[in-house]
């Protein structure tokens, strides 16, 4: 039996639970003593960790735990500012990714190019839809998804989704099987965690 390599372990500062880092949330003290969110795990200094879930964020600020793991004076953090930072990182991996996949080619977009996919059974990972769909297509496209199976996600409005894309507005976007696809549903996992979508 081959062992499982495992990375860097970090221990989050509310549950004490230890994971991988990757799994974490880090962040940092600005030299101006705010502490930042460090997604992407770059930026330089001490780090603190807790896991992608609202309530170690909002239990790390109730007890001082960012005080005491930097053991430096910080200023007082809000809890719901650094929950939109992570939000928003989030928000940012995903449409990289999205970025990522025009560039490779990846995708399908409009609901006529994505129906006719999903009703073909083409290689899809992933359906995205805009917040601004009409019901009816949103209906349709949830259905022929879920015989797929095909993961469905509900995110930015069409003016959005068209820009991700260098195109008009779009309604909704497939991407297709493979490890870009799986970034995405990683990050849109961590997302729903986040914001509580079930």
């Amino acid at each position: 039996m081959v062992a499982v390599e495992k990375g860097p372990q970090r221990t989050c500062v509310t549950c004490r639970q230890t994971k991988d880092k990757k799994q974490l949330v880090r962040y940092v003290v600005a030299p101006g003593g705010a502490v930042l969110v460090d997604y992407l795990q770059r930026l330089p200094g001490r780090g603190a960790y807790t896991c992608i879930d609202k309530q170690c964020l909002l239990d790390a600020v109730k007890r001082n735990s960012f005080q005491r793991c930097f053991k430096c004076q910080v200023l007082p953090v809000d809890p719901l500012e650094l929950a939109q930072q992570l939000t928003q990182a989030i928000e940012k991996k995903i449409t990289s990714l999205i970025g990522m996949a025009r560039k490779s080619r990846q995708f399908i977009a409009g609901s006529n190019g994505v129906i006719e996919a999903l009703k073909s059974g083409s290689s899809l990972a992933l359906v995205i839809i805009a917040t601004d769909i009409s019901a009816s297509i949103a209906k349709k496209i949830e259905g022929l998804a879920l015989r797929g199976p095909v993961e469905m996600a509900c995110l930015f409005d069409k003016q959005t989704m068209g820009k991700l894309l260098g195109k008009e507005e779009r309604s909704v976007i497939a991407i297709q099987t493979g490890l870009l696809a799986d970034s995405l549903l990683n990050e849109l996992h961590r997302y729903r965690q986040l914001v509580r979508e079930n």
